[in-house]
C-alpha cells in the first residue's frame, strides 16, 4: 500500500511538473492555479479513495483472518465428519450384520414355528384318529355288552334246561313261567330246580348300569326282600352274569338276612349243579339239619367260586401279559434281537411232580411257606459265628 502511494504522489509530482513546466512555458499561471486546485480535488478524492482502499485491504486481512479461521473450523469439522462418516458405515455395517443375523433367526423361528405348527397339526389329527378309534371301539365294545346282556338271560336259562335234563342231574326244574304252585307274583326268579324239598334259585342280571357292583348289592337287598320268610325258597341263591363282568366285580358273595348269595358266571353254573346233585345224594342227607345241609352247600360253592374266580383273574392276568408283550414287539429291531437272543439262553424252571404232591398234601408246609413270602427272614451266612473265646 506505501508503494502505491509513493507511485502516486511521484505521478501527481510528474504532472504537476509537467504542468507548471507547460504553463511557465506558455505563462498562464491562472491556468496552472486553476489546474492545480483541480488536481488537489483530485488528489483528495484520491486520499480519500486511498483511505477506502486502506479499510477495503484491512477488512480484507480480517475476512481472510476470519477466512482461516473458517477453514480451520471447515477442517476439523470435515474431520469430525470424516470421523462420523466412518463411524456411521461401521455402525451402518453393524446394523446390517444385525439386520441379516435377525433375518436369519426370523427365517429360522419361522421354519421352526412351521415345523411346530405341521407337528402339532399332526399330533392333533393323531388324537383325532386315536379318539376316533377308541370311540369306535368303545362303541363297539357297547354294541357286543348289549348283545351279550341281551343274549345272556336265555342263554343262562338254556343252559340249566340243558344241563339239568341230563342224566347226571336230572333236577325239576321251573322258570318265570312255570312257577310252582303257592308262588305269589311278587316272586318271579329266571329259572328254580327242586333241591331237599326246597328252591334253589339261579337268577341271570342284566345290566347296562355303569356301575354293575352297585346293581349287584341293589339286586342282593331287593330278592332278600321278596323271598323273606318264604320256607320253599332254599338260603342260597345264585346270580348269573356274563364271565366278563365277573372281573369288574369286587365282591362276588353277600349275605343278607339268612340269605347267601353267589355270583357265578355261565361257566359255573355245571359244578354248582353237580355239587348240589352229590349233596342231594348222601345216603345221610335226610338225617343231615338244613344247617349242616347248608354248611356242605356253601362250602362246595365256595370252592367252585374260587375256582371260576381263579380262572377268571388268571385270564385278565394272561390278557395283560398279552399287552405287555404287544408292546415289546414296538421295540427297536437290534433290542428285539437281543432280547430274543437272551431268552433262547434262559432255561425254563418248573416245578417237579414231587415238589408239587408234597405241598398238595402237606397244608401246614404251605402255611410256612405262605409265611416265609409274607413275612421273609433275612438269612445270616453259617461262615458268620460267635467268638465264644472272647
Amino acid at each position: 500500500m506505501n508503494t502505491l502511494t509513493a507511485v502516486l504522489s511521484l505521478a501527481i509530482l510528474a504532472g504537476l511538473g509537467f504542468i507548471i513546466h507547460t504553463l511557465r512555458n506558455q505563462g498562464n499561471i491562472a491556468g496552472l492555479r486553476e489546474e492545480n486546485q483541480k488536481l488537489k480535488i483530485e488528489i483528495s478524492q484520491k486520499d480519500q479513495e486511498l483511505g477506502e482502499v486502506k479499510s477495503i485491504k484491512q477488512e480484507n486481512i480480517e475476512l481472510k483472518e476470519k477466512g482461516r479461521n473458517i477453514f480451520a473450523q471447515m477442517t476439523e469439522i470435515k474431520e469430525k465428519n470424516n470421523s462420523l462418516h466412518e463411524k456411521n458405515q461401521e455402525l451402518t455395517k453393524k446394523v446390517n450384520k444385525h439386520e441379516e443375523e435377525e433375518a436369519r433367526k426370523q427365517a429360522e423361528f419361522d421354519k421352526k414355528i412351521n415345523k411346530l405348527e405341521q407337528a402339532e397339526k399332526a399330533l392333533e389329527d393323531e388324537r383325532i384318529r386315536v379318539r376316533r378309534e377308541d370311540e369306535a371301539r368303545l362303541l363297539e365294545q357297547e354294541k357286543q355288552r348289549d348283545r351279550i346282556w341281551a343274549d345272556h338271560e336265555v342263554n343262562v336259562i338254556n343252559t340249566l334246561s340243558d344241563l339239568c335234563k341230563l342224566p347226571e342231574y336230572g333236577f325239576t326244574t321251573f322258570t318265570n313261567n312255570n312257577l310252582p304252585d303257592g308262588f305269589s307274583g311278587t316272586l318271579k326268579p329266571d329259572f328254580m330246580i327242586e333241591f331237599l324239598d326246597q328252591y334253589v334259585i339261579f337268577d341271570a342280571k342284566v345290566s347296562k348300569a355303569d356301575n354293575l357292583q352297585t346293581y349287584i348289592n341293589t339286586q342282593v337287598k331287593s330278592t332278600t326282600n321278596k323271598v323273606s320268610g318264604n320256607q320253599n325258597i332254599y338260603p342260597t341263591i345264585f346270580f348269573v352274569v356274563p364271565t366278563h363282568a365277573i372281573g369288574e366285580l369286587k365282591q362276588t358273595y353277600f349275605y343278607e338276612k339268612g340269605y347267601a348269595y353267589y355270583v357265578i358266571s355261565p361257566e359255573a353254573i355245571g359244578p354248582v349243579l353237580a355239587s348240589l346233585k352229590k349233596v342231594s345224594n348222601y345216603e345221610f342227607a335226610e338225617q343231615l339239619s338244613p344247617q349242616d345241609r347248608d354248611g356242605i352247600v356253601n362250602l362246595i360253592a365256595e370252592f367252585d367260586h374260587h375256582i371260576n374266580f381263579r380262572n377268571a383273574y388268571e385270564l385278565v392276568l394272561t390278557q395283560m401279559g398279552v399287552n405287555v408283550l404287544q408292546k415289546a414287539d414296538n421295540l427297536n429291531e437290534e433290542i428285539k434281537q437281543e432280547v430274543e437272543l437272551k431268552k433262547s439262553k434262559m432255561r425254563l424252571e418248573t416245578p417237579t411232580p414231587t415238589q408239587l404232591k408234597q405241598l398238595m398234601m402237606d397244608r401246614e408246609n404251605q402255611q410256612v411257606k405262605i409265611e416265609k413270602f409274607v413275612a421273609p427272614k433275612a438269612q445270616v451266612p453259617n461262615k458268620i459265628k460267635p467268638d465264644l473265646k472272647q
